[in-house]
């Protein structure tokens, strides 16, 4: 015999609604899991390392360069004028450019600038320095060579240590021998 099915009144069986609804919801987030680490980068020896690009160390001008700045204007911080340059010392037994001799105004006298914290560019020279501790350097003439000791000084004014750069340079001398003349 078949069996009767009952006629449809629009009401749903108690049994039904409780599976239907479990069908409607949204299942539920999935919890992530936790993220794994990534294995340590096995370094390669150093012959099959690719070489790290070298920096180049800026260019300095060279003497003849730099006997052309004489007459320009210095500018540092703040675009504040520092002076114009009187002129370049070089080093006694190498010849190379050490000093940026500047006339900071005609009753200031003059000082000087290491050449490496000098940079030329849009028609003037650049130094990093603010207008009051320049006025500070100790002074010198333009014409008049420089002893040891008196090097030994401007470093210690613009920061530059005994055991570094210019100052390693001139420690090993006396103070009154000349480590730096006039270019001419």
């Amino acid at each position: 015999m078949a069996e009767k099915s009952e006629p449809s009144t629009g009401a749903r069986a108690p049994k039904a609604a409780p599976e239907r609804a479990a069908a409607k919801r949204k299942p539920a987030a999935k919890a992530k899991p936790a993220a794994r680490k990534k294995p340590a980068a096995k370094k390669k020896p150093a012959e099959s390392r690719p070489a790290a690009p070298r920096r180049r160390a800026p260019r300095l001008p060279s003497l003849k360069e730099a006997q052309g700045w004489v007459g320009m204007r210095v500018d540092g911080l703040e675009n504040r004028t520092l002076g114009r340059v009187a002129g370049i010392h070089v080093d006694v037994e190498d010849g190379e450019p050490r000093w940026v001799v500047i006339r900071l105004g005609p009753l200031a006298g003059c000082t000087a600038l290491p050449f490496e914290h000098v940079a030329e560019g849009a028609g003037r020279l650049w130094a990093g320095y603010e207008r009051d501790w320049v006025r500070e350097a100790p002074r010198f003439r333009t014409d008049e060579a420089l002893a040891a000791a008196e090097e030994i000084e401007l470093c210690a004014h613009w920061g530059i240590r005994e055991e570094r750069g210019r100052a390693a340079q001139v420690s090993p001398h006396e103070d009154d021998d000349i480590t730096a003349i006039p270019a001419e």
